[in-house]
C-alpha cells in the first residue's frame, strides 16, 4: 500500500491560512503575547511566579516560544509532559500530581538528573517508594505535599494531616521537601464571579494557614502553589502564596472565556464547507477535531451562525442568512483548549493571517 502524500498538505511559513489543507489546528500568536504579558505583568505585580501548566499545551515548540518571554518554569501533568518540555531544554519543572508504580518513579529519579524536577505526593508510603527510587539512581527530588482545598480528588486534609506528611517527607533521603500545593480547580468555571472570588479565597487561605502550621514545627515551606486561569487573580492575591499555575489562559477556550474575558482566545480549529442548504451548512470537522467537553464550540467571526451539533467527522451550523459557500474556510473556537490540542499531532502559528511557525504536538494522545 502506498504511503500517503501527506507532504503536500503540510503548512509551511509565509502562507496565508486559507491556503491551509484542513482541519487544521491554529494559534493565533499575538492573542498568546498579548494573553501571556498580560499574565506575567501581573504576576510580578503581585509579588508571585507564573509557573505556565504544559497540560494545556502539550507543545514545545510553543512551550520554547513562551519561555522567552519569561514565565517561572512549567507544571505538567504528566511524567511524559516533564520529559518532552527536558528533552526541549526546559528544566524548571513541577509535576503537579502523584506518581505510582515502579517504572513512572524510576523515569522520575532519572529525570531529575536533568532537570530541576518537583513532584506531588499525598501518602507517605509513596514518599517512601519515590525516596528508594531517587536514592538508586543518585538523584534528588524536590517534593510538595498536595492539600484537598475543596476539590475531593488528590490531597491530604488541611491541617494535621499535611503537617505530619511534609514532616515525614523532611527525613527521607533522596527528597528535599519545598512546599505545599493545593488546586482550586472545581472553582474553575464557577459563573458568578463573586462566588468564585469567595471560594477560591477561602481555600488559598486554609491552605497558607497550612503553611503557618508547619513552619511552627520549624520545618521551611518555600513554595505554596495552586490557582489556575478561572482562579488566577484571587489566589494570587493571598500572602503566603507563592506561585500561581495557570495554563488555559495561554490559548484560550469558548468556555473560559465566559468567565475570563480578560485573555483573548488564540485557539481555533480551521475547517472547510463541505456542503449546505437553507439555513444550514456543514464543517470537515467534528468531535474528533474539536473537543466539546465543555459545551458546543463557536465560530468565529460570523455572529449569528451557531452550532448545532458535531458528529464525529461533521460539525452542522445554523444560519439565518445565505452562510458561506462550499469550499469557503471557517474558522471553529473549541470550548475546551486542553482536550482540543490533545486531539491534533501539529499546530499552527499565525500572525496577521500567514503561517508562522508548524509545531508537532508531541504529548497529544499520550496519558503515562
Amino acid at each position: 500500500m502506498p504511503a500517503p502524500d501527506t507532504a503536500s498538505t503540510l503548512a509551511t511559513p509565509g502562507q496565508r491560512i486559507t491556503e491551509l489543507d484542513t482541519p487544521q489546528l491554529l494559534i493565533d500568536l499575538d492573542a498568546v503575547d498579548g494573553n501571556v504579558r498580560f499574565l506575567l505583568a501581573e504576576g510580578r505585580r503581585r509579588g508571585v511566579r507564573v509557573r505556565v501548566h504544559f497540560k494545556s499545551l502539550k507543545c514545545t515548540g510553543l512551550a520554547r516560544y513562551l519561555a522567552a518571554a519569561g514565565p517561572d518554569g512549567f507544571v505538567c501533568a504528566k511524567l511524559n509532559e516533564a520529559e518532552a518540555l527536558a528533552d526541549a531544554g526546559i528544566t524548571d519543572l513541577l509535576l503537579a500530581n502523584q506518581l505510582v508504580g515502579p517504572h513512572k518513579l524510576r523515569r522520575a529519579a532519572r529525570l531529575a538528573r536533568r532537570s530541576d524536577l518537583t513532584v506531588c505526593v499525598d501518602d507517605i508510603d509513596n514518599a517512601r517508594a519515590l525516596s528508594a527510587a531517587a536514592v538508586t539512581e543518585g538523584t534528588t527530588i524536590r517534593i510538595l505535599v498536595e492539600v484537598d482545598i475543596g476539590m475531593a480528588r488528590c490531597g491530604v486534609a488541611i491541617g494535621a494531616a499535611a503537617v505530619d506528611l511534609a514532616r515525614a517527607v523532611a527525613e527521607l533521603p533522596g527528597l528535599r521537601f519545598r512546599g505545599l500545593q493545593g488546586y482550586d480547580g472545581h472553582l474553575q468555571m464557577i459563573p458568578d464571579y463573586d462566588d468564585r472570588k469567595a471560594q477560591s479565597l477561602a481555600g488559598a487561605d486554609a491552605l497558607v494557614g497550612t503553611r503557618r502550621r508547619i513552619e511552627q514545627t520549624g520545618l521551611p515551606v518555600a513554595v505554596v502553589t495552586g490557582g489556575g486561569t478561572g482562579t488566577w487573580e484571587f489566589v494570587a492575591s493571598v500572602p503566603g502564596v507563592t506561585e500561581i499555575q495557570p495554563g488555559s489562559f495561554v490559548v484560550m477556550d469558548a468556555a473560559y472565556h465566559r468567565v475570563r474575558p480578560e485573555f483573548a482566545r488564540a485557539l481555533s480549529v480551521l475547517t472547510t464547507v463541505v456542503s449546505r442548504r437553507p439555513g444550514r451548512y456543514v464543517l470537515d470537522a467534528g468531535s474528533k477535531a474539536i473537543s466539546r467537553d465543555f459545551g458546543t464550540p463557536e465560530v468565529k467571526g460570523r455572529a449569528g451562525d451557531r452550532v448545532d451539533r458535531l458528529n464525529e467527522e461533521h460539525t452542522i451550523v445554523e444560519v439565518s442568512g445565505d452562510g458561506p459557500s462550499v469550499g469557503d474556510c471557517v474558522e471553529v473556537w473549541p470550548t475546551h483548549c486542553c482536550a482540543t490540542m490533545n486531539l491534533h499531532r501539529t499546530c499552527v502559528g499565525v500572525r496577521a493571517g500567514k503561517v508562522e511557525a508548524v509545531w508537532p504536538i508531541e504529548c497529544s494522545g499520550r496519558y503515562d
